[in-house]
């Protein structure tokens, strides 16, 4: 008898990530924890616009028309730009996916698994347990106060972002509010959804905050979106705090906005490292936001011991446990966040109680290591799942 010999599985040494751009500083930090957590493993990082879609030169003209004429009516309405909508159609969906396949599939076959940030495409390839990792989902922009269907893209898009997440491996999210969404909106298996939290892109500072003991008066809004970020509300709910407190200050970082109310220091945007110092100078950080996939700036408040007064909205309650570390108001509330701001400004003990617990709370479950660790348990156990 013939004895056939037994053909060897290629070994798994690598990882493949699939990213586009920098994503909030976010790409660059999970390759640090994949290559932290995933040591024996070569990490090969894809940028789906530079390496799969540029080189296609027809199907980027190909998806911009169509996204155009998908879309061509909130566009001219000014709604949304064609470049934040080109990857927001069937046919684009399908082709990155088409590509990444034929082009990586080989590759993929010395691959453990292969991770994507954000959910605009799927970078799946057949055969090669997938995860993502992301701070939204499309249907979670119908849980914000006053949406519409009118605020989605096409159904059929969405029926293919849904395939994403009910093919990968593992879900990866940052906050409990993504992971809501995916079970009730996507009806996604709970088992394969795990809230590993996000972290900041700032490092702990190794110095106390510099507000003369909170007692400053200083509020300090940070946001490049002004509008969704809430910063008109914020405006309003300060003229209102003036009333009662008139050496209040607001400090307002990343925009530009023209506030005509005394006390307001406008500085624009500034580099990331200056936000440090801005945080520390200040007694509160306001984040009235009224859409909120994530709010990174939150967990960069409490870590610099600084209270956070934001809305009920998206994740920030996940990261400002009202009554402990910051105060929760309403969306769109200005006499709430004056409220909210005149008692934290008018008390410095509360401040500093809610700083101190910020801190210890951000610390244990938003630091790198924290983030990256919960990371490499859910890929792990996702690719136990995938070979038993």
């Amino acid at each position: 008898m013939q004895v056939l010999p037994v053909k060897e599985s290629p070994r798994r040494t690598r990882i493949l990530f699939f990213r586009q751009g920098n994503f909030s500083h976010i790409n660059d930090r999970v390759a640090g924890w994949l290559r932290g957590q995933f040591p024996e493993l070569e990490l090969v990082e894809i940028d789906v616009l530079q390496d799969v879609l540029k080189p296609c030169r027809g199907v980027v003209i190909r998806g911009a028309v169509t996204a155009l004429f998908t879309y061509l009516g909130r566009i001219v309405g000014g709604d949304r730009d064609l470049r934040d909508l080109f990857y927001r159609t069937p046919f684009l969906f399908r082709a990155v996916r088409r590509i990444i396949g034929a082009k990586y599939g080989e590759l993929a076959q010395s691959c453990l698994f292969s991770i994507q940030t954000q959910s605009l495409y799927d970078a799946g390839i057949e055969g090669l347990p997938h995860f993502v990792y992301t701070d939204h989902t499309h249907l979670a922009n119908l849980r914000y106060p006053g949406a519409t269907r009118a605020v989605l893209f096409s159904r059929g898009w969405i029926e293919l972002e849904t395939g994403i997440y009910k093919r990968t491996r593992g879900n990866l999210v940052m906050s409990g509010f993504i992971r809501k969404s995916l079970i009730e909106d996507y009806h996604c298996d709970p088992a394969r959804i795990t809230v590993i939290g996000a972290a900041p892109n700032l490092p702990p500072p190794g110095r106390l905050p510099e507000n003369a003991g909170y007692s400053n008066r200083t509020v300090l809004f940070v946001g490049i979106d002004w509008e969704r970020k809430g910063g008109p509300v914020l405006v309003e709910a300060f003229r209102k705090v003036l009333e009662k407190m008139p050496d209040a200050r607001l400090i307002i970082a990343g925009s530009r906005p023209a506030v005509d109310l005394p006390n307001v220091e406008i500085v624009g945007r500034v580099p990331l490292t200056e936000v440090s110092g801005l945080l520390l100078r200040s007694s509160v950080l306001a984040l009235p936001s009224l859409r909120e996939p994530q709010g990174v700036n939150a967990i960069e408040a409490l870590m610099h011991r600084i209270p956070v007064v934001a809305s009920r909205i998206g994740a920030l309650p996940d990261m400002v446990e009202d009554g402990e570390c910051g105060v929760i108001v309403p969306p769109n509330d200005a006499d709430a966040l004056a409220g909210a701001l005149v008692r934290l400004l008018g008390d410095p003990a509360l401040c500093r109680r809610y700083g101190d617990a910020g801190r210890e709370r951000a610390m244990a479950r938003y630091s790198a290591e924290a983030v990256a660790g919960r990371m490499g348990e859910a890929i792990r156990a996702g690719v136990g799942r995938a070979g038993r």
